[in-house]
């Protein structure tokens, strides 16, 4: 594959990402919004069951990354979800793939807009939106300069975020009530549909490791380190996710926490100085260590989407100065714009991102099953490799489970906006098959005539 990218703008990316970068941007991906968020609307589906909806999605998650983990070690890659799609299914599932990523980075306006009401949490008199259009530009200009200093601040991020955490499970296990999780009255107060609707709100918490495999064109090791990434990543934090849910629904009584975000809890137990710490450390750095690593990765796929013809190269274009693809990291700024001044609520713009991200996520999880058969070279010398009597079942389950989480995801959505995701992605299907004509045409005209 290296071959066949020697003159293209994803070769001028640099190289640049370790084992530690790699571990260190699939927590700093995951560990951030999902929980400070959506904890509170997590314990309002399901109670104290909420600590098994957080274990159930965790565990999911590593099941639905199976196939990209194979994938990965196979055939690393940057764009690596567009790339898989478009070679062993087609070139429209490979943009596809992308359209339905770019549908799901409504979370950037997610992400920026938790930090401005965690900041707020501290400092009541700051503008939300004021604040969320701050952060969002500061992350957006540090991507813009390059990719080695973003991957230096998101490691310390991570340091950061993780003692944050540390401090609130430390100083709250001494006032859970243990003795609450054994009624099944709190536990599952609303049945087994509560739990998975809460194991499908909940699983856009631990589901952020997926997006390093955009990244393996700038790996030093990308065919070792993403299997490890991946599957690690999210074992850590599906475990500090589960420790934290015992705290913040074990403290205080569900009526008290439920559809309320994680620093009432803190503040509830904890004294005004570590509460302080939690905020800034627990909280706001650790949402701005996930908007750091996304607009690490999600520009990743345009720019081979563009080297592939269904974009124009220029906005594919890397710049030549930071190596960084800079018109398609401010498409994604300006689109975070827009997600902030509509004034959708934060749970509802993760139900549409992250709702958006399983969907597609299928499409390469399908391609996976092709890998054998289309490159086995690739396939037979991969680190990490599942025999096809187990790959199978594995991606059979993968595609399961994302259906499953998508449906419960989305059924929670208002009427109007799950009618809006709808006719976004028949949009994005018709556009796809458009598209797809034209750029057929094109490569014909292109061929020399036969004699």
């Amino acid at each position: 594959m290296e071959m066949t990218l020697a003159n293209t703008e994803e070769a001028k990316l640099k190289k640049v990402l370790g084992l530690q970068d790699v571990l260190a941007l699939a927590v700093g991906l995951t560990i951030g919004t999902g929980i400070l968020i959506l904890m509170g609307p997590g314990i309002g589906l399901t109670g104290k069951g909420v600590v098994l909806a957080f274990f159930i999605s965790g565990i999911t998650n590593c099941i639905n990354l199976i196939p990209m983990t194979q994938l990965c070690s196979a055939m690393p890659t940057t764009g690596a979800g567009y790339r898989y799609s478009s070679l062993l299914l087609g070139p429209r599932c490979g943009f596809l793939f992308e359209l339905g990523v770019l549908m799901s980075k409504v979370t950037i306006g997610l992400f920026s807009l938790s930090f401005a009401q965690y900041a707020q949490g501290l400092f009541p008199t700051l503008p939300i939106q004021l604040t969320a259009f701050v952060v969002l530009t500061f992350f957006f200009v540090i991507n813009v300069v390059g990719l080695r200093s973003s991957a230096v601040v998101q490691r310390w991020l991570v340091v950061i975020k993780l003692s944050g955490l540390a401090v609130f499970v430390i100083w709250g296990i001494s006032a859970v009530d243990f003795s609450s999780f054994t009624h099944t009255s709190e536990l599952l107060p609303n049945g087994v549909n509560g739990l998975m609707q809460a194991v499908g709100l909940v699983a856009y918490s631990s589901f952020g490791a997926v997006a390093i495999a955009e990244l393996g064109g700038e790996m030093k090791r990308p065919a070792r380190d993403l299997p490890i990434g991946l599957v690690l990543g999210t074992l850590v934090v599906t475990a500090v996710y589960v420790l934290v849910a015992f705290v913040a629904a074990g403290v205080l009584p569900v009526a008290q926490v439920a559809n309320k975000p994680l620093m009432y809890v803190a503040k509830n137990f904890m004294p005004h100085g570590f509460y302080v710490y939690f905020i800034i450390a627990g909280a706001i750095v650790s949402i701005g260590a996930t908007l750091n690593g996304a607009f690490q990765w999600i520009t990743k796929g345009f720019v081979v989407a563009c080297e592939d013809g269904w974009l124009p190269k220029g906005f594919g274009a890397v710049n030549a100065r930071f190596g960084t693809p800079h018109f398609c990291l401010l498409f994604f700024y300006l689109l975070g714009v827009l997600v902030i001044w509509t004034g959708i609520t934060v749970v509802d713009i993760a139900r549409i991102g992250f709702g958006a991200l399983l969907t597609v996520n299928m499409i390469p999880a399908v391609a996976c099953a092709l890998l054998p058969r289309k490159y086995p070279k690739e396939y037979a010398n991969a680190p990490f490799r599942l025999k096809p009597a187990l790959l199978y079942p594995c991606i059979a389950a993968a595609l399961i489970c994302m259906a499953g989480q998508a449906y419960y995801l989305l059924a929670g959505l208002p009427n109007h906006l799950l009618i809006m995701e709808g006719v976004l992605f028949l949009s994005a299907i018709t556009y796809v098959i458009i598209a797809g004509r034209r750029r057929e045409n094109a490569q014909q005209q292109l061929q020399p005539d036969a004699p």
